[in-house]
Order: structure tokens, then C-alpha cells, then sequence
């Protein structure tokens, strides 16, 4: 197993309580697999995976054509990965 150095665990755990006080439950995350996580009005996601069921975008194509995009991101250090499962 890979182990983190006490700097590194210091700053997950830094990272974490910040992302803990969040103020709001209507923020939504995603990111496409660059060094962006983009953030989204969860309050319209219904809208946002119709037009992703209806196969007519890609979710960050469909966040930005139902307006629910805020158009701010948090960057990483590196790549974020985008996986499923």
C-alpha cells in the first residue's frame, strides 16, 4: 500500500475541512480529466441529465446549455483523473 508522507496527510486532511464548511447544498462537482473540478447548480441537475440521457451533450456541454454552470473551478496540483466505477 502507498503511504503518505505527515506534509501530504496534513494537507488532505487541511483540504477536507475546508470542503467540509461547505455553505451550500446546491453545489454540484465534476470534472472532464484536466486539472479542473467545475462547479454547477446541483439545484438543476434534473435538467442537466435530461439532456445527457437524450444523448444530446456531454455533461459539461449540458451544464453550460441549461445555465447551471457557475463557470468556477478547483485546480489541482495535478491531473484529476476521470474514472467511473
Amino acid at each position: 500500500m502507498a503511504k503518505l508522507t505527515k506534509a501530504e496527510q496534513k494537507w488532505i486532511d487541511d483540504a477536507q475541512a475546508v470542503l467540509n464548511r461547505c455553505p451550500s447544498k446546491r453545489l454540484g462537482f465534476y470534472t472532464i480529466g484536466d486539472l479542473s473540478v467545475h462547479v454547477y447548480n446541483l439545484d438543476q441537475k434534473d435538467e442537466v441529465f435530461a439532456l445527457v440521457d437524450k444523448g444530446k451533450h456531454d455533461f459539461h456541454q449540458a451544464t453550460k446549455a441549461t445555465d447551471a454552470d457557475f463557470y468556477e473551478s478547483l485546480d489541482f496540483p495535478s491531473q484529476v483523473e476521470s474514472t467511473a466505477g
